[in-house]
């Protein structure tokens, strides 16, 4: 009995809950995110084809070279997709949670007079990760776990250099910038987090050059990756970019954003507030955690998707300061009750079916792409920027899209705003069907343009289906046309099967 209180009282057993938590989170997602079919289409180009693309072969609108900036990610999601199913997404999923909430963990532990890690506390903050990222599967998520990483390094390095005791795992940032690097295109937040340290570093008259020459060494190290040292300008491009169509760069003030995201974003507020009681109070602050929320807080409001390293600062670095505003004795009665439901949640996970496939038919175009296969309808096909993914998933070869979400690491943004002022119906919107071949339109029935395509006489709706319509020219239209069938299960069956064609390029 006492080795297994001493095991329910160990660092094991508190991350074998974390990890289980995770595992529930995952188990409550609901569906794929948009971009998944294309990050399986580049895994299954690899494995299967054994092709590494630098060209797209799925779109018939003009493209540039390839940049796939998650080509690493793909490879991985689709190995444990391969070998473990659906069940392999979700556990992935659990895996980049977890080991987000690790380095979490190992960052309080290392700041000055550290309360002990709470199982509470690291819940909470899983809770709202997960609740900021809802959906399989995401590349951004292996960032966020590096991102937490870095700044573990980077941390534990400023501790132990005021603490008199100098660390040398600084020195394996330049690594793991090459690792991070060719999984997700986020590396670019490392290495600013990088400058903030040894600017930090250098205002407070600390040790700062060791900082600096990190960041001069892992910034040659971007060259290193399966597209040359051209990949550092498609980065760049890249983060600058403007989105102002896609809703997840919009910022936190936006109406439809309201709620959803104001968690994290009042978090970041109240982590705000406490260094500006502590500055009143003690006249002094500690800069570099200071420095690091301000601009986590920045980006966070300008683009909610960065809201996640927010919530990875905040509760890393200024866990202490939120632990202390409560009383100790209610915190080990919260601890308790946490953790029993942690306990709880873990037995739930078989009843949120992790190895249940999760393509929402209200999310994707399910039937309709199934109309468009049984009844053999080939040709280019303009969709919504989020669907094609899915429909070059299915379709490939005997259709191409006009252009998907994988935006500007394929497209120009001519294309991209072509495709917004049509679905907007603004002016000059048939400009995208008069210059490029479409001869299938698969529209969402919400946008603004589809009713002026019903009206149209050169248009004709041949299906519609619980999201989308589709359309062909009037001269291409037949009389009688096979129906999909209405058995969710049989979507089920064949949610990732597809033509298995992958690899072929427009040259081709």
């Amino acid at each position: 009995m006492n080795k297994i209180k001493t095991f329910c009282k160990s660092k094991t057993f508190f991350y074998i809950m974390i990890f289980f938590f995770a595992l529930f989170l995952a188990s409550c997602s609901k569906d794929y995110d948009y971009d998944l079919y294309a990050r399986f289409i580049v895994g299954e180009n690899f494995f299967e084809k054994g092709v590494f693309n630098y060209q797209d072969f799925l779109s018939y609108a003009p493209t540039h070279k390839w940049f796939d900036h998650e080509y690493g990610a793909s490879l991985i999601y689709y190995l444990f997709f391969k070998y473990l199913g659906a069940f392999g997404l979700v556990l992935i999923q659990a895996i980049t949670l977890f080991l987000t909430a690790f380095f979490v963990t190992k960052i309080q532990s290392v700041q000055k007079h550290a309360y002990p890690v709470t199982i509470s506390f690291t819940a909470l903050f899983l809770f709202l990760l997960a609740h900021q990222n809802p959906s399989l599967i995401r590349c951004h998520m292996m960032s966020f776990v590096f991102f937490a990483m870095f700044l573990y390094i980077l941390e534990k390095t400023r501790n132990y250099d005021l603490a008199g005791k100098p660390t040398k795992l600084i020195w394996l940032i330049p690594f793991l910038v090459i690792v991070w690097n060719n999984l997700h295109g986020g590396v670019v937040s490392g290495l600013g987090i990088i400058v903030i340290y040894a600017f930090g570093a250098f205002i407070t008259k600390q040790e700062w050059r060791k900082y600096f020459s990190v960041f001069v060494i892992s910034v040659p190290l971007l060259a290193i990756n399966p597209y040359g040292p051209e990949y550092c300008n498609f980065l760049i491009s890249a983060n600058t970019k403007k989105r102002e169509m896609i809703t997840e760069w919009w910022n936190v003030f936006e109406k439809r954003h309201i709620i959803y995201y104001y968690p994290l974003f009042i978090t970041g507020i109240f982590a705000f507030l406490l260094n500006i009681i502590e500055f009143i109070n003690k006249r002094k602050i500690n800069v570099t955690k200071f420095l690091i929320l301000l601009v986590t807080l920045y980006l966070g409001t300008i683009h909610v998707k960065l809201l996640s390293l927010l919530l990875i600062a905040v509760f890393s670095l200024y866990y202490n300061e939120i632990i202390s505003l409560f009383n100790i004795r209610k915190i080990r009665v919260l601890e308790k009750l946490v953790c029993a439901g942690v306990i709880l949640s873990a037995c739930f996970i078989p009843l949120k079916h992790p190895n249940t496939y999760r393509t929402d038919i209200n999310k994707f175009p399910v039937k309709e792409v199934e109309f468009i296969k049984i009844n053999n309808i080939k040709g280019n096909i303009l969709t919504e920027f989020g669907l094609g993914s899915y429909v070059s998933y299915k379709l490939y070869p005997d259709n191409l899209v006009y252009i998907d979400g994988r935006y500007e690491e394929v497209y120009d943004d001519k294309e991209f705003d072509n495709l917004m002022a049509f679905e907007r119906g603004q002016d000059e919107w048939e400009n995208v069907l008069k210059n490029y071949p479409t001869e299938i339109l698969l529209l969402q029935k919400t946008i603004p343009v589809y009713k002026t395509i019903e009206k149209l006489n050169d248009w004709v709706k041949i299906y519609e289906g619980n999201l989308c319509g589709v359309f062909v020219k009037k001269n291409k239209a037949r009389k009688l046309y096979k129906q999909p069938s209405e058995d969710v299960e049989y979507y089920q069956k064949l949610e990732f099967k597809n033509k298995g064609y992958f690899g072929k390029t427009k040259q081709d």
